[in-house]
């Protein structure tokens, strides 16, 4: 006997195999799980010690008290979750390292907390050092702490074993379970069908018949019905192949007698079919020829597609082209707003750079002075308070203009960085925006006109911030160029608003306007009104493209003669609070 495999013995695998598979699965899930609220946890236990530990380690590193440092080490890595401690001191440099760390090199030189990755089984949480006193705050080292993968998987053990246990056990019921269930369910059932299948007797058609014992409505009650509709189907073709034999036998007997009229219309017909014979060899000799004809038609017609082809892909190559030289002048085009942004600011920068050496000259020039007096001994109370009034007006000049260049600097570096990077951002949308409009004080300054931002000082969005400071940038730019030729005391209005999670904003200048026919060539690349000024027409061209293909938004211009240029754009953002 042919052995073969049970349907409810595969059925009952496959089952048992997907359970047990999605069962390692979220226990392997849940493991993990546990194992990261674990680690998380003992992170927390680590910046906890860090702050209870870290007064005093940060005043044994400003006395240099090296035993007092190496106690509070000592102390730390003594505790059940730390695995080790590194201390630095403001150079970076190891002043104490315990237990299992990270290479010193690779830790960061930050002045802010911050948790460190696991690495080869190995985390921890990072800090800087900051003494304070008389109201100044001085780094004077980092420390680091450690923990291990040991450590957490230590405290995990009691939850493992109760995952595992009960995934064991959960599996055994449901086996049992299935097992019973498929054998009183499909094994049984089958065992008396192919039984009563066995007894069947094409004589015998009656009792012929399936009979199941405990099944009520069910895919074996339908297979039963089924059976037995079959054995009436067969009852009645029996009865009606009988009385198809009694009227084949009539019908063969008037098929003779047809057949001999059949022979003499053959007869008949066979010599018109040689006349037919004929008229299709002319035909068939004519259809030849049209064959020919379209052979060389299709010749043709192939030569004349693969020149096409030639020229369509001469064609491609030539988009291409452009496409790379429309790419490169949106480049420059990009670039030449950044230079103009560093030719403006050099002048501002120096002026203030110029002033603190004029200060820290005549500060030093005082400072000799006084020196010279003390070595000569004639050095007088009233020479002395002149020297700290005019140590105090210096000190003050040199901070107030020094302060001064940094802010031009600062901001001047954000929106460079920004108008080259296409990262997102978390940015205070009107800090941000008057960062921007800082940025071209330099041309603002000089030609007496005036930027006002609208916003609600608390919106913080997540956006690319460089694309918003590029888009703005030439917009300003632009106004600043066309809008107000002939205007002296022009203004910039920037309204912004946000709202389901959209940023919505109106640009609007009170220049020149433009007409209806040049309004509709805006945004068209290479249009510009002022072709003989060196305008390469891509300003606004890039602002719409950045708006629609960068930060998937839109734009549309508001213009007439005499009532200035409005921009209405608007795209999506992730609102932080509001």
């Amino acid at each position: 006997m042919v052995p073969f495999n049970r349907i409810s013995r595969k059925l009952l695998t496959r089952v048992l195999s997907v359970y047990f598979v999605i069962t390692l699965l979220i226990t392997s899930l849940h493991i993990a799980a546990e194992y990261f609220n674990t680690k998380r946890y003992i992170v927390s236990e680590l910046a906890q010690q860090q702050y209870t530990v870290g007064g005093s380690l940060t005043r044994s590193l400003w006395e240099f008290n090296d035993p007092n440092t190496t106690a509070i080490v000592e102390g730390l890595i003594n505790m059940p979750s730390v695995g080790g401690v590194l201390v630095r001191d403001d150079q970076g440099q190891v002043i104490i390292q315990r237990g299992t760390t990270f290479d010193p090199e690779s830790l960061p030189m930050r002045n802010e907390v911050v948790s460190l990755p696991e690495i080869n089984g190995v985390f921890g949480h990072y800090s800087p050092l900051v003494f304070e006193f008389s109201g100044q705050s001085t780094r004077v080292g980092d420390v680091a702490i450690f923990s291990n993968r040991e450590v957490a998987i230590e405290r995990l053990k009691v939850s493992l074993l109760f995952l595992v246990v009960n995934a064991i056990v959960k599996s055994t019921l449901l086996i049992l379970l299935f097992s019973f269930a498929f054998q009183r369910l499909l094994n049984r059932p089958f065992r008396q069908l192919s039984q009563q299948i066995e007894n069947f007797h094409l004589d015998d058609l009656e009792h012929s018949r399936l009979h199941l014992k405990g099944q009520h409505n069910n895919e074996f009650t339908q297979v039963e019905d089924a059976y037995n509709q079959l054995i009436d189907n067969l009852q009645a073709h029996q009865a009606e192949l009988k009385f198809t034999e009694q009227q084949l036998r009539q019908v063969n007997q008037q098929l003779d007698s047809q057949n001999n009229l059949l022979e003499q219309e053959v007869a008949r017909k066979t010599s018109r079919l040689s006349h037919l014979m004929m008229d299709l060899q002319s035909r068939r000799h004519e259809l030849e020829q049209r064959q020919y004809k379209l052979e060389q038609e299709i010749r043709q017609r192939k030569l004349t597609e693969s020149t096409l082809k030639r020229t369509n892909q001469r064609l491609k190559e030539s988009l291409e082209t452009l496409q790379r030289a429309q790419s490169q002048l949106v480049e420059s085009e990009k670039l030449a707003s950044l230079g103009g942004l560093v030719a403006g600011i050099t002048h501002d920068i120096n002026t203030p750079i110029g002033i603190g050496v004029t200060a820290s000259s005549f500060l030093a020039d005082r400072v000799e002075q006084l020196a010279i007096a003390l070595e000569d001994k004639s050095l007088t109370q009233s020479q002395l308070q002149q020297f700290i009034r005019d140590s105090r007006e210096s000190t003050q000049l040199l901070d107030g203009n020094l302060n001064r260049a940094r802010d031009l600097i600062e901001s001047f570096k954000q929106v460079a960085v920004d108008q080259t990077s296409e990262a997102l951002r978390d940015i205070c949308v009107l800090e941000y925006i008057e960062g921007v409009v800082q940025s071209l004080r330099p041309k603002l300054r000089h030609s007496g006109h005036q930027v006002v931002v609208e916003c609600e000082p608390n919106i913080r969005v997540r956006c690319l911030a460089g694309s918003l400071a590029q888009v703005l940038t030439n917009m300003i730019l632009n106004s600043l160029v066309h809008a107000f030729e002939g205007i002296e005391n022009g203004q910039i209005r920037i309204r912004v608003r946000a709202h389901n999670d959209t940023l919505t904003c109106t640009y609007q200048d009170n220049g020149n306007g433009m007409s209806q026919e040049h309004l509709d060539h805006l945004f068209d690349p290479f249009f510009t009104t002022r072709p003989n000024d060196g305008g390469s027409g891509l300003g606004t061209h890039i602002i719409r493209n950045i708006l629609t293909q960068t930060l998937k938004g839109d734009i549309t211009a508001h213009s007439a003669p005499g009532k200035g240029l409005r921009y209405d754009f608007h795209f999506p953002v992730a609102v932080l609070n509001t």
